[in-house]
């Protein structure tokens, strides 16, 4: 049996932000509640855009149930296409993975996201050429290989409006001046400087057009090595310990290479550790926290804990949930991660010793230690502007591979 809600009688039209596209649409979709196993729900339109798939009922057109804070980008309903993780097609009861081009079209669709959410839509109601229409168009845009062009991104920074706001504006570190007045807020001017070596990517594409290294350090070298091997500067404590990262450098070189990048790394490091008023810890995390694979590998086994369709499976496994997260290993994933930047945050604050972070790329697990310590220790970076400012020297500015780590064009040879 199913509960229903009257179909909506009005028109009802998704909001578009600056630079999205109406693609594709079906009326007369049933969205099913998750919550029970009953087949309660409710009718309305769905609708793909180039930046996210909407469910729109009779709700969506009233702000009379709005919450006091929500998203100011999504709804409650709202999937932005790069935020779909899975998406099943039912056939006479049986689940089947949508991926490309399809022959039948399925009677209901389930959507997994990235962000544990489930939903259920019935499209038994919705007109045939509807079906044909949504599906094939939700499955294209948000699971087959796209050109990086086509990512919304870009539409909507060709079409929104500059904002011209200076209250609370997240600063950006594009500029010189940026990371100067981040090292005077934090004092780190006296020891670090910054540099512009990296103008037009000359030294590499992988680092910023801007960043800042210890005063120590020349352009030559910097120019040299091709930006590994070069502390780069994350933050300084207040007492002047600092916080730094650095890509190692191969490790598959010739004996010669090897020990002249050897002496190159102990000269900057006794130029920052100057005891017993300076000190300088190194900190491998290759070998003292989990690999990316093990990371990958664990937080698919804890996602599909909470990837459930219904209440039947939700009790089924309710009985033995806390041993199967334990299983996934990802808590002690978590753990781990907290404990190194714990101990990181005890020796710049408690033992005045500077931590120089090292990582292969120092893009991946450098940018959340670093980010940990900071939220840790600095109040600014638990403000607004300050963790939003945060986000942005650290991982975007940084280089942390966005584009590859989350698959965002569908290549079929990398894995999230």
């Amino acid at each position: 049996e199913i509960h229903i809600k009257e179909p909506i009688e009005k028109e009802v039209n998704p909001r578009l932000l600056p630079g999205e596209l109406l693609l594709c649409e079906a009326s007369t979709v049933y969205k099913y509640m998750q919550e029970d196993g009953s087949n309660r729900g409710t009718y309305g339109k769905l609708v793909c855009t180039n930046f996210k798939i909407s469910f729109l009922d009779d709700d969506s057109a009233s702000d009379d149930n709005e919450p006091q804070f929500k998203n100011k980008i999504v709804g409650e309903n709202d999937i932005t296409l790069q935020c779909v993780d899975q998406i099943y097609g039912v056939y006479d009861e049986k689940k089947k993975l949508l991926t490309g081009q399809l022959r039948k079209y399925p009677e209901k669709l389930i959507i997994y996201c990235k962000d544990l959410r489930v939903f259920n839509f019935c499209l038994r109601y919705t007109k045939e050429e509807e079906v044909k229409r949504i599906v094939s168009g939700i499955v294209h845009h948000s699971q087959t290989p796209k050109l990086l062009k086509r990512l919304f991104l870009f539409s909507y920074a060709s079409a929104a409006p500059n904002n011209t706001d200076g209250r609370n504006q997240t600063v950006m570190f594009e500029t010189l001046e940026d990371w100067r007045d981040e090292l005077e807020r934090t004092k780190g001017n006296v020891k670090y400087k910054a540099v512009t070596t990296n103008e037009g990517y000359r030294v590499s594409e992988k680092l910023p057009l801007y960043f800042v290294v210890p005063i120590c350090i020349s352009e030559e070298s910097i120019l040299k090595y091709e930006g590994r091997g070069i502390p780069i500067w994350c933050w300084s404590c207040h007492n002047g310990a600092a916080l730094l990262k650095m890509s190692s450098f191969p490790k598959e070189q010739d004996d010669s290479t090897a020990q002249m990048q050897k002496a190159f790394l102990d000269g900057i490091c006794k130029t920052i550790s100057k005891p017993p008023y300076e000190l300088l810890k190194l900190d491998d995390l290759s070998s003292s926290l989990p690999s990316l694979q093990d990371i990958q590998t664990a937080y698919t086994r804890f996602k599909q804990l909470f990837l459930i369709d219904n209440s039947t499976d939700f009790w089924a496994t309710d009985v033995k949930w806390f041993s199967l997260l334990e299983s996934t290993n990802w808590l002690e994933i978590i753990r781990r991660v907290l404990k190194k930047a714990i101990e990181v945050a005890e020796c710049l604050e408690i033992q005045h010793t500077n931590v120089l972070l090292i990582e292969e790329s120092a893009t991946d697990l450098c940018c959340v230690i670093s980010s940990l310590v900071q939220v840790m220790m600095d109040s600014y970076s638990r403000t607004k502007s300050g963790f939003q400012s945060l986000i942005q020297k650290e991982w975007v500015i940084g280089g942390h591979g966005f584009l590859d780590r989350c698959n965002h064009l569908h290549k079929s040879e990398k894995e999230e």
